[in-house]
């Protein structure tokens, strides 16, 4: 039943996922009433990922929302999402109610969005994209089991790290201009997971540094590791609820 209650959200899925990862955050948003939209980005998963661009995955992201012919949504981005949700805002100011960040990735404008991540963390990746046949990246499994997802079941965690595929390193070395997104005025939410060691705790972990990028804004705090969509999905459904209201 839609009620004047009711949300609509776009889910902006992180690195290495394709739209499907929301899938249990979505059943639980349907069945509270909401409406959501999970697109996947245009990452070159799979095929070409030396033609990706940073501005090609925004375009497409746009374009499918504008598809779907969505007026007035809730726009969330998970991880390297919130970067792309940034630039998105820019040619979706009007359409957009709130933007809602989880544990977002989030460069300095005219940075790249690998400059939000600490030091080593960079380097790995940068070892990584050059040891790898086409540039791209990818966890392996023991950062992934504990670093990512520590608060899952092995079960869980496994079924989700063979749903991902390798990520192309370039879009998020190119430098992108947040001059014009640094002058709407869209409201903002910022989702923390208070269990998300992803990066190391203090100086460089997401929070508060991230919600620090973001802020003032709405803080909603929830128990669960970087990848809540798998391990809390009921849970997240309703920070995102409470997020996303007026």
């Amino acid at each position: 039943m839609v009620t004047n209650d009711t949300l609509c959200f776009v889910l902006v899925h992180g690195s290495w996922h394709d739209g499907a990862c929301w899938r249990h955050v979505e059943a639980c948003l349907h069945a509270a009433g909401h409406t959501t939209l999970a697109p996947t980005l245009q990452t070159g998963v799979g095929a070409g990922p030396s033609s990706v661009t940073f501005q090609g995955i925004v375009d497409g992201l746009v374009k499918d929302i504008e598809a779907a012919g969505l007026e007035r949504f809730v726009l969330v981005g998970h991880s390297a999402g919130g970067s792309f949700i940034r630039k998105a805002a820019e040619q979706l100011e009007d359409r957009i109610a709130r933007m809602v960040y989880i544990s977002p990735l989030l460069a300095e404008s005219g940075a790249p969005t690998v400059a939000a991540a600490p030091p080593d963390h960079r380097a790995l990746f940068e070892q990584m994209a050059a040891q790898s046949p086409d540039n791209t990246v990818f966890p392996p499994w023991p950062v992934w089991r504990d670093g990512f997802m520590g608060d899952a079941d092995e079960a869980t965690a496994k079924a989700a790290f063979d749903a991902l595929r390798p990520e192309p390193f370039a879009p998020l070395t190119e430098p992108v201009d947040l001059s014009v997104f640094q002058t709407l005025q869209i409201p903002a939410s910022y989702i923390n997971p208070t269990e998300d060691i992803v990066f190391p705790i203090g100086e460089w972990g997401f929070f508060p540094r991230m919600y620090q990028a973001v802020a003032p804004c709405r803080l909603i705090q929830m128990p669960g590791g970087h990848e809540v969509m798998y391990s809390a999905p009921r849970a997240l459904a309703e920070a995102l609820v409470a997020a996303g209201r007026p």
